[in-house]
């Protein structure tokens, strides 16, 4: 039978550290996953969490634990996000469908009966739309990259 000591787990969580020292530290493993996730120099990083600290300790603190939590565990915040999104959609749909909901738009409320007419703003709205949509159209073409590389060109 083995005898247990505290100076076992000592042993144990000295090499478990040195482990984890040679793939890098804590601060050292959450710079470099920001970095390698948001495709960025691990210096930027820095300069980031610096500025942060420099404006406001307790916020670069929890930022980074933060940050370093979610490089810890890829994709967990994602999921909470997108559960509470869509928790959030079919509250909505489902209140949309009541009664009280049908009461409380803009039809129905007092607004509607003062006079006010969005339909003008609506369709302002929609042309803007529809315009900005053939200027992206326009500018996304090859046509338009080929008449930029000729005006380059006489420059």
């Amino acid at each position: 039978m083995k005898h247990h000591h505290r100076h076992d787990h000592y042993h144990f969580y000295c090499s478990k550290s040195r482990k984890r020292h040679k793939k890098g530290g804590f601060i050292k493993r959450t710079i470099r996953g920001l970095a390698e996730r948001f495709g960025i120099p691990r210096g930027l990083v820095i300069f980031g969490f610096v500025l942060l600290f420099l404006m406001s300790v307790p916020l670069a603190i929890l930022t980074f634990l933060g940050m370093s939590y979610w490089i810890r565990h890829p994709g967990r915040l994602e999921d909470g996000f997108d559960t509470i999104m869509e928790k959030s959609r079919r509250a909505y749909r489902h209140m949309s469908d009541s009664a009280e909901f049908a009461e409380a738009t803009p039809t129905g409320s007092p607004y509607a009966e003062d006079g006010f007419d969005f339909s003008e703003l609506k369709s302002k709205f929609e042309d803007l739309e529809k315009r900005a949509g053939k200027m992206e159209e326009q500018v996304s073409s090859q046509e338009y990259s080929l008449n930029e590389e000729i005006d380059n060109i006489g420059k």
